[in-house]
């Protein structure tokens, strides 16, 4: 039998069941979801074509992080299936060994890795931003117009404010403090007493205060009466929200990561999420090479076998890799160990696994 014939005969037999997996794997975990939520989107007053919209842009989220679920299913069925035909015995008498069975799925996992490394970065990011968006401003929005106090908001690539006190609804920042950062830290800085939102020229109003320049570690300091600043960001956009990292790519997360940085903040949980980025996409490539020598186990067993098997496997493999993300985001463990290690102790397990085989 021809080597590249029998390559491609078995991506066909790997992406069949991944591409089934995928689908009902992300259908059962999206409607736990909804379900979940579904109270919430029966009282909320948002159109239905906004809410169909929001549920809509929930896909990716769950799409991505089902994959590994369905690159297991799919090495469990393509071995499986490969075996209980006789077509295993047959390319053997061919004289294949077993490890040529494996090596065009890990393959298939490693494309699996780049376009889950690649979704990651494009889709998902501005799906899940523009769904939160939807979630907390149309859906949900029964916090928009409180009070908050003793505040401190990330207002864009190079902008940070703080103030005492922030109304969204009155467009109100009192004691405002607006920092323009550059390469060097902060370059120019608005304190004042209040701040109020001028919707004619879409721009904040400070009053009341002095603006600060920092030119090579010379200061210098021009009072004002009430000056219109360059800050654009509305009081809606500016409402405290919880900054989620799959918000955001790589690139994103750590130019993020270096600005919270600069003010003072605690950047460990970030550090963690920015290697998980990296991380995660190779859990198909792991759970693959794991799941090669369990297919090889369950080759008589039916194919309802290798779904829960397939279902047991991942949530395991994810809740190990949850519990490593909690330990680094509290200081337990370093960032990239944190990130790395599950993948970095089931790999060692699918090599140890694999090496019993090929012996």
């Amino acid at each position: 039998m021809n080597l590249r014939i029998f390559t491609w005969y078995m991506v066909r037999r790997f992406f069949k069941p991944f591409f089934f997996g995928l689908g009902i794997f992300a259908v059962l975990i999206f409607l736990g979801d909804m379900f979940n939520k579904m109270h919430l989107l029966m009282k909320s007053s948002a159109s239905l074509l906004v809410i169909m919209e929001y549920l809509w842009l929930e896909v990716p989220y769950w799409t991505v992080r089902t994959i590994p679920m369905a690159t297991l299913l799919a090495t469990l069925v393509a071995i499986t299936g490969f075996m209980q035909s006789g077509e295993w015995l047959a390319v053997q008498s061919c004289g294949f060994q077993t490890k040529t069975f494996w090596r065009p799925l890990l393959g298939c996992a490693m494309g699996v890795t780049l376009l889950s490394f690649a979704a990651q970065e494009t889709i998902l990011p501005a799906a899940f931003q523009r769904a939160g968006r939807l979630w907390q401003e149309r859906i949900h929005p029964e916090w928009e117009w409180d009070l908050f106090s003793d505040i401190a908001l990330v207002a864009g690539p190079d902008h940070f404010i703080s103030a005492r006190e922030f109304k969204p609804s009155a467009g109100r920042l009192t004691r405002p403090l607006l920092d323009d950062f550059g390469p060097d830290g902060v370059a120019f800085q608005l304190d004042a007493k209040l701040a109020l939102w001028d919707a004619a020229a879409k721009r904040w109003i400070f009053y009341d205060g002095v603006s600060r320049s920092f030119d090579q570690g010379r200061l210098r300091e021009l009072p004002f009466r009430s000056k219109v600043s360059d800050f654009d960001v509305p009081p809606r956009s500016l409402i405290p929200r919880t900054t989620n990292p799959d918000e955001m790519s790589l690139r994103e997360l750590l130019r993020y990561c270096k600005r919270r940085r600069l003010m003072g903040d605690s950047v460990t949980a970030l550090k963690v999420a920015a290697h998980a980025k990296l991380a995660y996409p190779f859990v198909n490539l792991v759970i693959c090479a794991l799941g090669i020598p369990i297919a090889l186990r369950l080759r008589r067993s039916p194919r309802v076998a290798s779904f829960c098997v397939a279902l047991a496997l991942s949530f395991l493999y994810l809740w190990v890799i949850e519990l490593g993300r909690a330990l680094g985001a509290g200081g337990r463990l370093p960032p990239l160990a944190a990130a790395w290690s599950p993948n970095v102790v089931f790999a060692a397990l699918a090599a140890v696994l694999l090496k019993k085989w090929e012996v």
